[in-house]
């Protein structure tokens, strides 16, 4: 069976609407271990033809075969494994990556066939010894002679073995001197048994080859061999790559090579042009730094309120006579101190404080102020989020002998006294009463102007003040980890059950206060991270349009990927990785500034305090992530699909 064979091979291009006819039923048929030499004016159809056996390109018309595969039958990545596993390609340019060292250079086509670091740049090593460039390793190509550029681009070619060598007037660009080193090196090979293509215009350099074909306006117009090819002996097999390792953890270790090595080059291609990848990042990072820290603002702030809603609402209930649901003529009862004993004894109430609150006026000297006197027991005060900053609270030796002693609010005292007259020991004038100032107290929690309010023991203000037994409002006290619906159920019942079960009072839940708070802080939390994320996607356009700009700029080194055995897949992902590289450092230096942000705002005692939680951080790369395999996809899939001819033959 013929190593490569071709059946009545035409192929055609479509050029500004005219069909150029490159080749036109070529008929050939190449044998393993021959060494052959293509010649033909420009023109006249060898580019195509080497493009074809190469298995860079599909014919229009015919069959192909290569090693027993049908080119046309081949998906496009059998066809890249084919390319990989069989071929070595020597380009007349030499199509080295210039980012890439003499071994880096070697190494690329052993990556996209699954084989470790070591392995393959133990053979790299090798390779480049054997062709007389050991002192030169590390050197790229721009260090390099153009005869030493040509050798290291024969080291990749048989990096995976290179059954076959497909050199492109491989003379072309070297002097004499080096020309004929090359040649003697692709003799040397055909003769430990690779079959070696020349595609030259030179008849000097076809004069090597036992085997010359000639082409003429896409047709096949001689092919002769040397005399003594036909009684030659079979050349012996070429120098096969390493068999790949067997076994399931080999076998994802190979799977896993192409990614890393995707990581590793997308590194060094982002670190190859740094000012362009920062600027690229610029809009990623303004946009992520908006986000988190709109984040951890918001996130600040809802703590900040639901702490104090805490101490406010959310531990107790407020209990009023009166319910608008009453029918006409309904009379709502108060509250006794037998139904006070009920509630206080339900499983998980802490207290149970009936309000007494008289509208009075207040005198001190010759200042007036109305003001709401509270009739209080000890703790009553912490309770409601006052804190005494001045003086002291109510005590129970208040409470058991009636004194007549009084708190008053930050409030009441302002309308009461001077600012620079001393309040506590002071009398004050409430209603028939005379107090004797005790203590200041100033509310905790961040509302609005309070009135003027005046605490007095609750044993004085009843029998003082009002005697009645019973109240018109109730606060009840619960465990802040008991279930509030379940507790405020039970109170709601053993209420109803009270008044004959009429619902002739009103419950007033902290809770749903909360609950409405938390949607306006979620909702604006939401609107201002979604105007914030505008700028995600600004900086998302910009990495698309770099990465375009990327693929444009690479698409010879594509061509050179492609020629060695990656497949569209492996382009894809190379250049997702880029994308989402540059996403995500952008995120991590858009990062920096809310943490440096948030470690000063909470240095400063603003009394906000901010936190950047693992879950805004996770959330941050992980939309970096996205939104460099978003913006990126359209990039790499038009790499990806990019014809190899074509890409190889862009400057």
């Amino acid at each position: 069976m013929a190593l490569i064979e071709l059946e009545q091979v035409s192929r055609h291009y479509a050029l500004d609407g005219v069909t150029v006819r490159a080749l036109q039923d070529v008929s050939l048929r190449i044998d393993a271990g021959e060494m052959v030499a293509i010649m033909g004016a420009s023109g006249s159809g060898k580019s195509t033809l080497m493009n074809l056996l190469g298995c860079l390109d599909k014919p229009t018309a015919g069959r192909l075969t290569v090693d027993g595969h049908d080119l046309a039958a081949l998906s496009s990545d059998r066809t890249s494994a084919l390319r990989r596993d069989t071929f070595g390609f020597v380009f007349q340019r030499y199509h080295l990556l210039a980012h890439l060292d003499a071994v880096g250079n070697v190494e690329l086509p052993a990556i996209y066939a699954g084989h470790g670091r070591r392995e393959r740049r133990r053979r790299a090593i090798a390779l480049l010894q054997r062709l007389g460039l050991g002192d030169r390793l590390g050197h790229k190509p721009s260090a390099l002679s153009g005869g030493q550029q040509q050798r290291v681009s024969i080291a990749r070619a048989l990096m995976n073995g290179g059954r076959i060598i497909l050199a492109d007037e491989p003379t072309g660009a070297l002097d004499r001197s080096s020309g004929a080193e090359m040649l003697a090196l692709l003799a040397e090979l055909n003769a430990a048994g690779h079959t070696v293509i020349l595609v030259t215009h030179d008849d000097s350099v076809a004069a090597h080859a036992r085997r010359v074909i000639e082409l003429s306006d896409g047709r096949i117009v001689r092919d002769s061999r040397a005399p003594e090819a036909a009684t030659a002996a079979p050349p012996p097999a070429p120098v096969a790559a390493p068999p790949a390792a067997r076994g399931a953890l080999q076998a994802l270790a190979r799977a896993v090579v192409p990614w890393r090595e995707a990581v590793a080059m997308g590194w060094r291609a982002l670190n190859g042009s740094r000012l362009r990848s920062a600027l690229s990042m610029l809009g990623i990072s303004i946009g992520i730094a908006a986000v988190v820290s709109i984040m951890a603002l918001s996130g600040g702030m809802r703590a900040q309120i639901q702490d104090s809603l805490d101490r406010f609402a959310t531990n107790h209930f407020l209990v009023s006579k009166g319910n608008l649901k009453l029918p006409p003529g309904a009379v709502a009862r108060p509250f006794t101190p037998g139904e006070q004993a009920a509630l206080r004894a339900l499983p998980g109430v802490t207290a149970v404080e009936a309000s007494y609150v008289a509208n009075l006026p207040a005198r001190h000297g010759q200042r007036d102020a109305n003001v709401y006197a509270n009739g209080s027991n000890p703790g009553d005060l912490a309770r409601s989020n006052e804190a005494i900053v001045l003086g002291r609270d109510l005590r129970p030796q208040d409470i058991d002998s009636a004194a007549k002693v009084a708190v008053l609010n930050d409030k009441a005292r302002d309308a009461l006294f001077t600012a620079d007259e001393p309040v506590l020991g002071r009398q004050v004038m409430v209603g028939p009463l005379t107090l004797t100032v005790v203590g200041v107290s100033e509310s905790r929690l961040p509302t609005g102007p309070a009135p003027g309010a005046i605490y007095l023991p609750q044993s004085t203000y009843t029998s003082q003040i009002d005697t009645r037994p019973v109240t018109d409002a109730l606060s009840v006290h619960f465990d802040s980890r008991q279930d509030a619906e379940a507790l405020l159920a039970q109170v709601q019942q053993r209420l109803r059950a009270l008044h004959g079960g009429v619902e002739d009072f009103s419950v007033s839940d902290g809770l749903k206060i909360r609950r409405s708070l938390d949607a306006v802080l979620a909702t604006v939390g939401r609107v201002l991270t979604a105007i914030a994320s505008i700028s995600l996607l600004v900086g998302g356009v910009g990495v698309m349009n770099i990465m375009l700009v990327s693929v444009s700029e690479r698409t010879r080194e594509i061509g050179i990927r492609r020629a060695v055995g990656a497949r569209q897949s492996d382009v894809q992902r190379q250049f997702l990785i880029e994308s989402v590289l540059l996403c995500c450092l952008g995120g991590l230096a858009g990062l920096a500034l809310p943490w440096l942000a948030t470690l000063a705002i909470n240095s400063a005692g603003s009394g906000l305090q901010l936190s950047l939680s693992w879950d805004a951080l996770a959330l941050a790369l992980g939309t970096c992530t996205l939104i460099g395999l978003l913006f990126g996809n359209m990039p790499a899939r038009h790499a990806a699909t990019l014809s190899p001819v074509a890409a190889l033959a862009r400057d």
